[in-house]
């Protein structure tokens, strides 16, 4: 299986991150044996997240990592669980203009932020 891969560097906040993105993605425990790097696997399994404590880098910073819903009641009903409210926009840079639903969650340090969507059909 063919799969892709994002690098966040942590610095001394790997675990703070690890809490946050465990909330919305699996750990893979057995990807890599390196101490100070953890993965977490997308649900379609064809995404690795991985961050690294590089301690002689500078923190990565204003990723964001999408995930999709495929109904509004879904993302309200995950809008809720997180205390969010769910915003709309209008997307009109498109041949045929619509609606997006989202919600944004900001991780510690502003590492990287969870954006989660439903956009009706055109």
């Amino acid at each position: 299986m063919t799969h892709h891969d994002i690098y966040l560097i942590c610095g001394e906040h790997l675990e703070e991150i690890k809490i946050f993105l465990s909330k919305f993605f699996e750990e893979k425990k057995d990807e890599y044996i390196h101490p100070n790097e953890i993965t977490f696997l997308t649900p379609d399994g064809y995404f690795l997240i991985n961050l690294i404590e590089g301690a002689n880098q500078p923190l990565t910073q204003n990723v964001t990592l999408e995930i999709l819903y495929k109904s509004m009641e879904e993302l309200k009903k995950f809008a809720k669980n997180n205390k969010l409210k769910v915003k709309k926009i209008l997307v009109t840079g498109t041949e045929r203009p619509y609606t997006c639903h989202h919600v944004e969650i900001l991780s510690p340090q502003n590492i990287c932020k969870i954006a989660v969507n439903y956009c009706e059909k055109p």
